[in-house]
């Protein structure tokens, strides 16, 4: 028999979560902290007045503070009523007045030393119940928390302890056992747990009892399908079924009177029901939670590893929505069908599709917002053109840019036919770049460039920057609206085809006003992403001019290499700087991130290092480390790149290397087929640390010797079942290789590798390097 067993009798709802109530007293007789955690009008307050009891029966002195009723809106004031609800409690408890501090004086720091006076006042160990935590602003709890954390340090060494259980619901999980929590490390969680369906059954059997009614089989696995795992819904519905039979002057409960008072909680009561607000704040809160969400109301049952997040056994987020359960401990499922159909009718595509684009994914927003314009839900009409904007200016090309302007023409505008026109900067012709429309074989777009002197609508409306309406071809009107932004001469033209508005001018007017503000602000995001790729192409065009002309040739060796860009720009590098004594100086690197600003960060190694080459040439290690060294005064630490330099003697095959951080290169001696070995690294990416360190090897190239260098973007290239290329298959293709010419080698590793991800795009830059030794 357990402790809570063998002292008073349980209600009802402590009935269900002894378990809970168990772990809590075990708690208070370890002297360890407790935190209570459960969905809003789950019967924590039930449970915590029963544990009160409990312990007042088992000899324990308890306080106990409900702080619902709290308006302190200062932290001096917080902790002053605080300080007087703990004191009056403990004089009900007790009989015994405890000095109180000065209120005007009140604080974390003199809540603490209060706690830790009253418990030596008291002679005895003290157990505070704080309930109810969740209704404090959230910085007052942290505050209260950090002050019970120092009173928990502070008791270490006393004869008699302070042991705190504190209350509140499922989102305060983070805050009391979290890892940044003040709890963290002193307290033990304890959830009220769900209720399976077979424990919701036999409650709902407890509660009609009490009321004196008799049920089918078949009403009660309704009610326990409808509020399963629910403490208050089982209740609050069987209750109601109770009264409702009662007035139609039966105690006999049938499914029709369920579907009745189910339906009517759905339309009247379900959207002020605490625990689903709540829950509904959380998961709204977190975009991939709500994916989650999604997930599980369009499938019964979902296996946690095919969930789309990453959940933490220590702090799980879903679970703690309070509206799912576990089966058997890796898969969730929605907890009842009251659960699912608030959830199916609040998750409407135009609710989700805001949500989205609140949480700045307008990609994914304007899925969503276009499914619900064309489900006829109007509501969420507005996020749809903010979010299309959005995604234009987030666009790495003119293409995906003006897809988006395309699909809001489609959906919010109701428009079937529409062309791009853009004019690219120092050329006299509107260039397609996005039609829309259902075309076949011989309607695909015939003219696809346009010269801005043509007596064409396009080219007129460009010329003279203002919209025109074309021909009418019976109910169809043809118009060009030029993209322009104010001040500045058009970037291009949107064509379409519109019907002819019958009676509705007024309704005509008011469209074409929204259309034309759409467009102008569709203007600046495409002049935005044009102006970002020509700013990338330049700097694409000065990173080409930095590479060297050409590979190096020493009689005897013979190299190739190969550089891909995943975008304009790329973080991939290589060189060949010639050195005294006829030495050869050998780079490959890669910096971190894509993009402009991972551009500038390789002009900057590779001026660093090719400078430093010069200086140093017989120690690549230092050559790193001044590099490195530059790189942190200059630009700090806020970007890094990983680098192997070798420095090769092509008289006697030796290289001296050392590698920060990058992908080790591959060395296939010359003395035995196939033998291979890496040049692993020898210390970390440059750019991490300024006191960073490197380590200088030395090895050996004898004729028929094969080096390949290269970046991750070989042997992370993946294919369509995610499937990295790899170093094993890298090295293992290479091997077979090992008696062609470097550019053979190289050809052949860039062909598989092409093969490998044919069905991907190229996500990441691709440098690879071949050095063979011939003679």
């Amino acid at each position: 028999m357990t402790i809570s067993e063998s002292i008073v009798e349980a209600p009802l709802t402590a009935k269900y979560h002894r378990e809970a109530i168990d772990e809590i007293i075990q708690c208070v007789e370890d002297g360890v902290y407790c935190a209570l955690l459960g969905p809003r009008l789950c019967g924590k307050t039930v449970l915590l007045l029963y544990i009160q009891r409990v312990l007042s029966g088992m000899g324990w002195t308890c306080a106990y503070v409900d702080l619902l009723p709290m308006r302190a809106p200062t932290l001096q004031g917080f902790f002053a009523e605080l300080t007087n609800l703990v004191s009056g409690s403990i004089r009900e408890e007790t009989g015994i007045e405890l000095k109180q501090p000065d209120p005007a004086m009140a604080s974390s720091a003199v809540f603490r030393a209060f706690l830790t006076d009253s418990v030596a006042a008291l002679h005895r160990d003290l157990v505070l119940i704080i309930e109810h935590l969740e209704t404090v602003p959230t910085d007052l709890a942290q505050s209260l928390l950090t002050s019970l954390r120092a009173a928990y340090m502070d008791q270490q060494n006393q004869e008699f302890r302070l042991v705190v259980i504190v209350s509140g619901a499922l989102s305060l999980a983070s805050l009391t056992v979290g890892e940044s929590s003040p709890f963290r490390g002193i307290t033990r969680r304890v959830f009220v747990g769900d209720l399976s369906p077979d424990e919701s059954c036999d409650m709902i059997a407890d509660f009609l009892v009490e009321e004196g009614i008799e049920f089918t089989p078949q009403a009660r696995q309704m009610l326990q399908e409808d509020t399963s795992g629910d403490t208050f819904l089982i209740r609050t519905l069987s209750q109601q079924s109770a009264e409702s039979i009662i007035l139609r002057g039966t105690r006999r409960l049938g499914t029709r009177e369920v579907r009745k008072v189910t339906n009517r909680f759905l339309r009247r009561d379900v959207y002020h029901y605490a625990p689903l607000l709540e829950a509904v704040r959380m998961i709204e809160d977190d975009p991939d939670l709500m994916h989650c969400i999604l997930v599980l109301l369009e499938n019964e049952l979902v296996r946690k590893a095919e969930l789309p997040l990453l959940l933490s056994p220590d702090l799980d987020p879903l679970y703690l929505t309070g509206v799912v359960e576990a089966v058997d401990g890796d898969s969730y499922r929605l907890q009842n069908l009251i659960y699912r159909r608030f959830l199916q009718s609040h998750f409407n595509p135009g609710r989700v599709g805001h949500v989205l684009a609140m949480a700045g994914r307008w990609d994914a927003a304007i899925d969503y917002l276009e499914t619900s314009l064309r489900l006829g839900i109007a509501d969420f009409r507005l996020d749809l053109l903010p979010a299309t904007i959005n995604s234009m200016y987030a666009s790495d090309n003119l293409d995906k840019a003006a897809s988006y302007l395309t699909r809001a023409l489609s959906s919010a505008f109701d428009v079937n036919e529409a062309e791009v026109w853009y004019a690219p900067p120092g050329e006299k012709v509107l260039r397609l770049i996005r039609f829309m429309g259902e075309f076949d074989d011989s309607e695909f777009p015939a003219v696809v460039e346009i010269p801005v002197q043509a007596d064409q609508l396009e080219a007129r409306a460009y010329r003279q920057a203002v919209s025109l309406r074309g021909q009418e071809e019976g109910v169809w009107l043809k118009r060009a609206f030029p993209l322009q932004v104010r001040g500045s001469k058009p970037i291009g033209v949107v064509s379409l085809w519109d019907r002819l508005a019958e009676g509705r001018a007024l309704e005509q007017r008011r469209g074409d006003l929204q259309l034309v503000g759409f467009l102008n602000q569709a203007a600046r995001a495409l002049q935005a992403v044009a102006l970002s790729r020509q700013e990338l192409a330049m700097a694409g065009r000065m990173q080409v001019s930095l590479l060297p002309d050409e590979v190096p040739h020493f009689v005897g060796w013979d190299f190739a290499v190969a550089w891909h860009p995943a975008r304009e720009t790329s973080g991939d590098f290589y060189d060949f700087i010639s050195l005294p004594g006829g030495k050869l100086g050998i780079t490959i690197a890669d910096v971190a991130d894509k993009g402009m600003g991972a551009a500038l960060y390789m002009v900057l190694c590779r001026t660093y290092l090719h400078n430093y080459a010069g200086d140093f040439p017989e120690h690549p290690f230092m050559v790193l480390q001044e590099t490195n060294r530059r790189l942190i005064r200059d630009v700090g630490s806020r970007n890094f790149a990983s680098v192997f330099y070798g420095v090769l003697n092509p008289l006697t095959g030796e290289l001296d290397y050392s590698n920060a951080g990058h992908n080790p290169p591959i060395l296939f001696t010359g003395d035995t087929v196939g033998h291979s070995f890496q040049l692993f690294r020898t210390g970390m990416a440059l750019g991490v640390g300024e006191d960073s360190n490197w380590e200088q090897e030395k090895v050996q190239m004898t004729p028929g010797a094969v080096l390949l260098l290269y970046t991750d973007g070989i042997t992370d290239a993946h294919n369509r079942l995610n499937e990295a290329f790899g170093e094993q298959r890298l090295t293992n293709l290479a091997r077979l290789q090992i008696e062609d010419q470097a550019e053979m080698i190289l050809s052949n590793v860039q062909n598989a590798v092409k093969f490998h991800s044919s069905d991907s795009p190229q996500f990441d830059d691709m440098t690879l390097m071949v050095v063979k030794r011939l003679s």
